[in-house]
């Protein structure tokens, strides 16, 4: 049955769910699915504007009340279906499609509980779940909802990556990719940055969030928000020490570069790091064990580097590449559709 997907969020940064909303619209395009992205409101997010565009992904707001996405919703056919993203879309979502008796799809992607506002929306929005079809992107999160399955994330992969090999004793580029928010822990990287004791490691960080003024930003390199590509070619290793995950695009990304990756054992990180395997686990998300894996990393010898770099790659072309991904998409999608068709 043919369908049009409207993926709704409320971005004001750019993090694993704007980068999510890209490769979604991105593997619906090569399936022939039209997409577009709607804002609830619009937070002047330059970067990802000029992302989508330069994606060719069309986007438009709403007025950030639900009387505006009411009406902007009517004017789109039934077959055009919302997909949420995030909890202040998912709950807004939520509600104007209970109104025009409109089918909702939502995914969910944090892991973290939150505090204050956030703790209770994020709470309001699971209760929530039984209004709609849902993706979580952890088993962990699967279980707090109604009507969930798990949907791993995916990026466009392309042709394989050349494979930089970190040969013994050279200069190692180590780097934090992401949201400068308690819960990503940029504060844990910067206490591994401070009291690293080698001088053949050099320490970046890339992103920008609320605790940006709160850190000390002297111990590493900062470079604030950076096309990925850029990134990429600037780092041997990717850290997420995250206290609390759901399954980081930026992990996919990093791996499919031939970026080895340090992982915190939060969220579905164990599902896809396999110790010194394809990359390597930290036994809990501390400064401590982030520098007893960054000795590690330097003991690696050339070829221990270049097998768990091949894994990587490999896991990476096989199991998140889109091609499941998209079966599990249409089969909700129709699912979604067919249930709000009038009977006859």
């Amino acid at each position: 049955m043919k369908y049009s997907v409207i993926l709704f969020v409320d971005s004001s940064l750019i993090g694993g769910i704007e980068s999510h909303l890209i490769a979604m619209s991105k593997l619906l395009e090569r399936y022939n699915i039209m997409s577009s992205v709607l804002f609830y409101q619009d937070h002047n997010n330059r970067e990802f504007y000029h992302r989508l565009e330069k994606a060719n992904i069309t986007y438009g707001f709403a007025g950030g009340n639900l009387k505006s996405l009411n009406e902007i919703l009517k004017m789109f056919p039934r077959s055009a279906l919302l997909h949420t993203h995030g909890y202040k879309a998912s709950i807004m979502g939520k509600l104007v499609c209970r109104w025009q008796n409109r089918p909702c799809i939502s995914t969910y992607h944090a892991g973290e509980a939150g505090v204050g506002k956030v703790y209770f929306y994020n709470k309001l929005d699971k209760l929530l779940s039984y209004f709609s079809l849902n993706f979580a992107v952890s088993n962990s999160l699967t279980k707090e909802l109604y009507n969930a399955e798990l949907l791993e994330n995916f990026i466009a992969v392309k042709k394989p990556t050349k494979l930089r090999i970190l040969r013994s004793k050279q200069e190692i580029n180590i780097g934090f990719v992401g949201r400068l928010s308690h819960e990503k822990g940029p504060d844990i990287f910067i206490e591994a940055a401070k009291h690293s004791a080698s001088t053949n490691l050099n320490f970046h960080m890339f992103g920008d969030g609320p605790m940006v003024n709160e850190l000390d930003l002297s111990a590493v390199n900062y470079h604030g928000q950076c096309e990925q590509q850029q990134i990429w070619q600037q780092l041997d290793v990717l850290v997420i020490c995250s206290r609390a995950e759901g399954l980081p695009m930026v992990a996919l990304e990093a791996m499919s570069h031939g970026v080895l990756v340090i992982a915190a054992a939060v969220g579905q990180l164990p599902h896809i790091i396999n110790h010194l395997s394809n990359g390597l686990m930290m036994g809990e998300s501390s400064a401590q064990a982030l520098q007893k894996q960054l000795k590690n990393v330097e003991m690696l010898s050339t070829e221990q580097k270049q097998y768990m770099l091949n894994n990587a790659q490999k896991l990476i072309q096989q199991r998140f590449s889109g091609e499941q991904q998209f079966k599990q998409l249409d089969r909700v999608y129709n699912t979604s559709l067919l249930a709000s068709l009038p009977n006859f």
